[in-house]
């Protein structure tokens, strides 16, 4: 039989491996503790014709990557730094990087009176301001305005990889117009409490356009 001292310290051992072990357990089953390892301020610009009626006819998303994600890319494509990408490179860079990556589980969705809208994505020529790179993405959609309506776009990653919220600054605006009075409608922004994610932590953010005829 040890001394008690030495009992002790082994017995202070075991329950730190077991504090570990309990700690690990619960990190791995509750994502909310954890952080996401990007994370990507995104607005929405939305293109509406004039006529009779108004049509919706596309949205230009654009998603802006924090510093570290934004050097990640670079060392793959550095000629997004001075200038447009080739078709191949910027194909390149979808599948690595954007939406269409396989390291991703991005839901996008886009709806008007609660439902689905259809509409076709096409990644554009990124944007580099120095420090960070900004993925752009074109959303085609035919949607006629003849009564007041909403249109709601939704954008969130549910794992832990990326955190998207909306930016503060054009979060959602009109493609094109510059004196809100001629707007066809108006932007605010609301939460998705139907899909809470984070282990229910947080719930996507909506850029929310109440559009006039």
């Amino acid at each position: 039989m040890g001394p008690p001292i030495a009992k002790a310290g082994a017995l202070a051992y075991v329950c730190r491996m077991r504090l570990i072990l309990t700690l690990g357990i619960c990190l791995l089953a509750c994502p909310a503790w954890a952080h996401p390892h990007e994370w990507v301020d995104w607005g929405v610009g939305l293109v509406v014709e004039a006529g009779s009626p108004r049509t919706v006819t596309g949205a230009w998303l654009e998603l802006t990557w924090d510093e570290w994600f934004s050097a990640l890319v670079l060392d793959d494509y550095p000629a997004v730094a001075h200038g447009p990408l080739s078709a191949a490179d910027l194909k390149g860079l979808e599948t690595d990087f954007g939406l269409s990556s396989p390291d991703r589980a991005v839901s996008l969705t886009v709806t008007s009176g609660g439902k689905a809208v259809p509409f076709r994505i096409t990644a554009g020529q990124p944007r580099y301001d120095g420090k960070k790179i900004t993925l752009i993405y074109f959303l085609a959609l035919t949607l006629p305005v003849s009564t007041p309506s909403d249109l709601r776009v939704e954008l969130y990653d549910p794992t832990y990889y990326a955190d998207m919220g909306i930016r503060s600054q054009s979060g959602g605006y009109f493609a094109g117009v510059k004196d809100p009075a001629q707007a066809p409608g108006s932007v605010s922004f609301a939460r998705d409490q139907a899909h809470p994610y984070y282990g229910g932590s947080v719930v996507p953010e909506v850029v929310v356009f109440a559009l006039k005829p």
